[in-house]
């Protein structure tokens, strides 16, 4: 029997850092946000076929993370005073630091602490990239 060709990754250990501070251990979840409008430029087919193109691109990082004294008090901090602040997620990085990682300025948009009896203290997460570098891919 020949092996796979993709393997899952079950219970990663994603390497995250946001302006220069690890928040690896932080976040139960953490994701890349990439997507691109879709622009109707139908008025142009000869045919009469709806036609679009890819136009805006939003980019950003979206998850997250679990409520300590110390995470909320340095991510309020650059979500109050709206900081672009470099943001960096590596798949699996703590694990294996050679893949992939994904890289950019952005602004913490997303800040909701909040509690529910019995559960831990969660946010939702939200950077969205603030240049127009946009969110860059590095293979390491």
């Amino acid at each position: 029997m020949s092996s796979p060709l993709y393997e899952k990754t079950i219970a990663r250990h994603d390497y995250i850092s946001i302006d220069g501070t690890e928040y690896s251990n932080a976040f139960r979840e953490f994701r890349l946000s990439s997507e691109h409008s879709e622009e109707d430029v139908s008025a142009f087919s000869e045919t009469g076929l709806d036609e679009t193109l890819p136009g805006r691109t939003a980019q950003g990082f979206e998850g997250e993370f679990y409520i300590s004294s110390e995470v909320a008090s340095a991510l309020w901090v650059l979500h109050i005073n709206r900081t672009v602040c470099e943001v960096i997620w590596q798949p699996n990085g703590l694990n294996d630091n050679t893949g992939p990682l994904w890289y950019g300025n952005c602004t913490i948009n997303v800040f909701n602490p909040g509690n529910t009896r019995g559960s831990a203290s969660v946010s939702p997460f939200s950077a969205r990239a603030a240049d127009a570098d946009g969110i860059q891919m590095n293979n390491t």
